[in-house]
C-alpha cells in the first residue's frame, strides 16, 4: 500500500467510525428513554432483544468462516 492510498482512507475511516458512533448513541439513548418511560418491563425486553441481536452476529461471523 502507498502512502498516497493510507492518507486516503485515513478520513473516510473516521467518517465511517464517527457515523457508528453516533448511531451507537443515538440507539443507546432511545433505550434510555424506553426505561425511563416503561421501566424495568422495557429494561427486560431490551435485554431479551439484545441477547438475539448477539446470536445474529455470532451467526454472521460463523457464516462467514
Amino acid at each position: 500500500m502507498s502512502r498516497e492510498t493510507a492518507s486516503e482512507s485515513a478520513p473516510a475511516d473516521t467518517r465511517l467510525a464517527l457515523r457508528i458512533y453516533l448511531a451507537l448513541a443515538a440507539v443507546l439513548a432511545v433505550l434510555a428513554l424506553l426505561v425511563l418511560s416503561f421501566g424495568l418491563p422495557a429494561l427486560g425486553l431490551v435485554g431479551i432483544l439484545l441477547t438475539v441481536v448477539v446470536f445474529v452476529v455470532m451467526l454472521a461471523f460463523t457464516a462467514g468462516n
